[in-house]
């Protein structure tokens, strides 16, 4: 009896920075970060980011609106913006707890700083497991970390596309169409 192949899921684990860049609308990362996840998700791969992605975007967007990198309206935007991704954002299949321990080991060797980023490998690690996976980030210090204790994981390194000095720090903000990524 011939049985059906089973397909594989394509799974992406979006890292807080880039999610960051795009709630934000950093003008160097942003036009870099829509264009891949939107080329992601019309392959029909499925976002996933650990819980903290949260934490550090919420903080970093607070960080902006104080350092008036972002007006409160962009802020407020940002965050509806934020809201609205992780709608379309899958948690980790095991819940946070699972990717603690391998976390730490990924983590051995860096700083503490570095600690979060270790949960962002250790998930896209558990999702490579059952299929192609990779991890959207802007950060090659991730992707150093990567490579040298999570071997399997494989990093998309976005660079932040300069822009000359008189540009403002962000874009004009744009609610997102229902059901497309904003």
């Amino acid at each position: 009896m011939a049985t059906a192949p089973t397909n594989k899921p394509l799974c992406l684990t979006i890292d807080a920075n880039v999610l960051i860049a795009l709630c934000s609308k950093e003008i160097d990362k942003y036009a870099i970060a829509q264009s891949e996840l939107t080329q992601y998700a019309q392959a029909g791969y499925q976002f996933y980011a650990p819980g903290v992605v949260i934490a550090e975007s919420l903080f970093v967007l607070c960080k902006k609106l104080e350092d008036k990198s972002l007006s409160a309206p962009d802020h407020a935007a940002a965050v509806t913006d934020l809201c609205t991704y992780m709608g379309m954002i899958l948690p980790p299949p095991n819940g946070d707890a699972s990717l603690v321990s391998r976390a730490e080991q990924i983590r051995q060797g860096y700083g503490c700083s570095r600690s979060a980023d270790g949960l962002y490998i250790a998930l896209t690690e558990v999702l490579a497991a059952g299929g192609t996976t990779e991890i959207l980030i802007f950060d090659g210090g991730m992707e150093n970390q990567a490579k040298a204790n999570a071997p399997t994981v494989k990093a998309r390194l976005l660079v932040p596309v300069p822009q000359p000095a008189s540009t403002p720090a962000s874009a004009p903000s744009t609610a997102p169409a229902p059901g497309t990524p904003p």
